[in-house]
This record gives C-alpha cells, structure tokens and sequence, in this order.
C-alpha cells in the first residue's frame, strides 16, 4: 500500500478536500502546513506588504512544520501540499508578486539584483525540500486548477495559479516519485487516485462516503 502521499497543486484546486476525503478512506492521517500567518516582526500586515525577508522567514517555518508534522505518522499519511509547495510560493512571489498581470514564464522576467539574489537564497533551500520530497513520499497526487476562485478568496490571481502549476509539476517530476494527475469533482479525483496509488483493498469506508464527509460546509 502506498502510504506516504502528497496531494499537489495550486492555490484553490481543492488540495484540502482531496486529502482529507483520502484520509478518511485510507485511514492514514492528514498532515499540513500551518496558514501564511503574519510573520515574527510583520504583526499586523497584510499577506501583500511582507518584506521578501519576512516572506524567507515563512517559507522556512513552514518547511520546518511539515518535516515535523510528517516525521510524527512514521507508518505513513496523507499531505495536504508538500515540502516542495513552499520553494514555489516563495520563488513565485519573490519574481512576479501575489497577482502577475500576465502568464509570462519566470525565466523571462526581469529580476532586480536584489531580487535575483533572494530568489538564488530560496533556490538553494528549494533544493533541501526537493531533496527531502524524493524519500519523504510515495506518489504525488496533483489536482490541476479546473474551476476558478471564489470573489472573497482571491489572495493570488489567476496567472499565479497557472504559473504555481507550472513551475509545480516540473519540480515534482524531478525528484523520482510518481506524479498522478486527477480530474473532476471530489468523487472523481477521489476514484481516480484509488486507481493509481492501487488502494482498492486498503479503504476502511466507501469512496461516498468519504467524499461526503470531506465536503466543504457552509
């Protein structure tokens, strides 16, 4: 059985539901990282005003959690994001901002030699959680974005989510662990990762009852 899984993708793909709906059928337990909360010292300000310093700083609390969080179910779990989720959001930020006005690739835009520097810091602590992904799980399972975010949920744009997606699945493909894809509702997805991580004889509920139960409430 599989039993050190990640389920990947961009901000607002429904990340959230899949693992935990998988958690319930699986019975492994769910691990995440904590929210982008108000860094030590930026008390106070908006998630949009941190200085790239205080943005650092998260990116390496909240490494330090899902090694610990991870670390603490030895017989296996279910991730709500991975390691490698935070090299993207940091790098992300640190190049094009919460909301880039286009689709443009990382590698064509312009960097300030400040900002050149800081995304080279981050590459190389990119490099410990790559590294880390490579023996910390079994599969990888990614939910593309299909639907877009809600009006008062929109701490990034669009173009963040594609180009979170994009500099996502490359990175994930190089560590070695398998990369499954799914598609459509929770159910679906739900189904589908089933098939590809061969967990048919490891459910402790059916796979509706586990959508049920994962289902957003409002």
């Amino acid at each position: 059985m599989t039993k050190r899984i990640a389920v990947v993708g961009a901000y607002g793909s429904g990340k959230t539901t899949l693992s935990t709906a998988l958690s319930h059928l699986t019975g492994l337990p769910r691990t995440h990282g904590s929210p982008m909360r108000e860094p030590i010292g930026g008390e106070g300000r908006s998630v949009h005003n941190w200085t790239d310093g205080q943005l650092v700083q998260l990116t390496v609390n909240r490494y330090a959690e899902r090694l610990l969080g991870e670390a603490a179910h030895p017989e296996g779990f279910v991730s709500d994001g991975s390691v490698v989720h935070e090299w993207v959001y940091a790098k992300l930020r640190l190049v094009a901002g919460s909301y880039p006005g286009t689709c443009t690739p990382l590698e064509d835009r312009h960097r300030s030699t400040t900002t050149a520097a800081l995304e080279a810091a981050v590459d190389d602590i990119g490099l410990l959680m790559k590294h880390h992904a490579g023996t910390a799980y079994q599969a990888f399972v990614h939910v593309p974005v299909e639907f877009g975010l809600a009006p008062d949920n929109r701490p990034v744009s669009e173009n963040f989510r594609y180009l979170s997606d994009s500099l996502l699945l490359p990175a994930l493909e190089a560590t070695g662990v398998p990369v499954h894809t799914v598609h459509g509702d929770v159910a679906e997805r739900l189904a589908q990762t089933v098939k590809h991580l061969g967990l048919q004889d490891a459910t402790v509920m059916t796979a509706e009852e586990a959508a049920a139960l994962a289902a957003p409430t409002r």
